[in-house]
């Protein structure tokens, strides 16, 4: 066999290998998936500990800036439910769950804020500052509180992106130890948040910088998948899927991404409660994604 052809031999069965490698990685995240679904109904059936006056008055307070912060679509809104979150802050200062929703409540601010200039940074970078403080009170009462640890890591996430990719690429290893925390009490919070937290960080960051990780894009679909199963009328999970397809490439998961961003663009975002405003925000994405994709406004191709 001449030299070229025991070369070109050489690359098609170590792709061939690769290949399989890679089918067998897919195989154990499924696997994994269907795992991590188990805990969290496991988690979540557990009775909920008895709470203190002072925490079941905070626990009431908390349900009325839930209620808010579901629909909070403009920076008034989501202020009245910061009020309330700082109030339940104040009536039980050491009860987690208080500090994990001002946390969250603050970084949800940062939403309704523009970013485009310095000044502007600065500010949205003292409301962070604030939030970070909260989730880290929540861990220190708590450390496996799961909303802390993972509002914390998106609060990382952001102080990142007021940056460059490889200022973020820093905080990987912080944000996987926080998410690894989550995914070690109750992995499908928030409809599988840890998992659109790696999904936004393999869509975002070079292919290269996650390889290092151990992670390649194609790995967090079937965490998605399940995500979607759980909670169809869930937005997020579709834009982000879609992020991972159109990461991936080529024709066939471009069309993939398309059909997540039709089904986002095509269904009723009050359909789950609790998430309404998020599901709105995910549609507005969804018709952002779809004209860079096309070059057309929804439904155009």
């Amino acid at each position: 066999m001449k030299r070229s052809a025991k070369i070109l031999l050489l690359a098609v069965l170590l792709a061939g290998v690769a290949f399989a490698a890679e089918v067998t990685k897919i195989e154990q995240a499924r696997q994994e998936a269907e795992t991590y679904a188990q805990r969290s109904l496991a988690y979540r059936s557990k009775p909920a500990r008895k709470l203190t006056a002072g925490e079941q008055k905070a626990e009431d307070t908390i349900k009325q800036a839930e209620a808010l912060n579901a629909e909070a679509d403009c920076a008034k809104d989501e202020d009245e439910a910061i009020l309330l979150y700082r109030q339940a802050v104040k009536t039980a200062p050491n009860y987690a769950k208080s500090w994990s929703g001002l946390g969250m409540a603050l970084w949800n601010r940062t939403n309704f804020m523009p970013r485009s200039s310095k000044e502007e940074k600065a500010e949205l970078q003292k409301v962070l500052s604030e939030a970070k403080q909260a989730c880290q009170k929540a861990i220190a009462l708590d450390p496996k509180s799961v909303a802390g640890n993972y509002w914390l890591s998106n609060i990382i996430i952001t102080e990142a992106s007021l940056g460059n990719w490889l200022k973020g690429a820093v905080v990987l290893p912080s944000i996987f130890k926080l998410t690894d925390q989550v995914a070690a009490v109750d992995p499908y919070y928030e409809n599988g948040a840890v998992f659109r937290t790696y999904a936004i960080v393999l869509a975002t960051v070079p292919t290269w910088l996650s390889a290092r990780f151990g992670y390649s894009p194609e790995i967090i679909l079937p965490y998605l998948d399940k995500g979607i199963e759980l909670a169809p009328n869930y937005f997020g999970n579709y834009t982000c899927r879609a992020g991972v397809y159109l990461k991936i490439g080529d024709s066939a998961n471009k069309q993939k991404a398309l059909q997540d961003l039709e089904f986002v663009l095509t269904h009723d975002p009050d359909k789950l409660n609790g998430y309404q405003a998020d599901n709105r925000r995910q549609q507005k994405q969804a018709a952002q994604t779809w004209k860079q994709i096309t070059g057309k406004n929804f439904p155009a191709r």
